[in-house]
């Protein structure tokens, strides 16, 4: 019995959509998130109130556990007020302290891309200002190189080199 082995044709998939639609859509999705209403992050001082709660709370915390253990002398009546007063508060304060530590990278991160985009803009602009410049001079320059007119005549002289 022989095999006749029939030659195996592949396709490729179809192309898909281009790296700046890609990064289109992503820019797009990401602006609804940003400003989709009952989103988190529609708030911009939300993790600021979050942390000044937790904060505020955790000292709160922390100084009626002090207080409350102050007027015992007895280390079973201290451990309740160290645990609930004490251990609370400090991770309660953390927490905010890690919290304003976030709203403060957010707001880095958010002024850092407007400064990019800002720089950006410039860019493109000096670089138009550029190419409009050398198009305007294409017409002034010689054939040599040299720009056209009574200075190009005259050779340039150097300044004492004592001055």
């Amino acid at each position: 019995m022989t095999v006749t082995e029939e030659p195996v044709t592949t396709t490729a998939p179809p192309p898909g959509p281009s790296p700046e639609e890609r990064e289109a859509r992503l820019v797009d999705g990401a602006d609804d998130l940003a400003t989709k209403r009952g989103s988190l992050l529609a708030h911009p001082q939300l993790l600021l109130a979050v942390a000044a709660a937790l904060m505020t709370s955790g000292l709160c915390a922390i100084v009626l556990g002090w207080f409350g253990a102050s007027h015992s002398t007895l280390v079973e009546e201290q451990v309740p007020y160290l645990i609930s007063g004490g251990l609370l508060g400090v991770a309660m304060a953390t927490v905010g302290a890690v919290t304003l530590f976030a709203h403060w990278l957010t707001v880095m991160i958010r002024e850092a891309r407007a400064r990019e985009a800002s720089r950006k803009n410039d860019h493109i602009e000096l670089m138009e200002a550029l190419a409009q410049l050398t198009a305007a001079m294409d017409g002034k320059v010689g054939t040599n190189g040299t720009a056209r007119g009574a200075r190009s005549q005259r050779p340039l002289r150097r300044a004492p080199r004592g001055t």
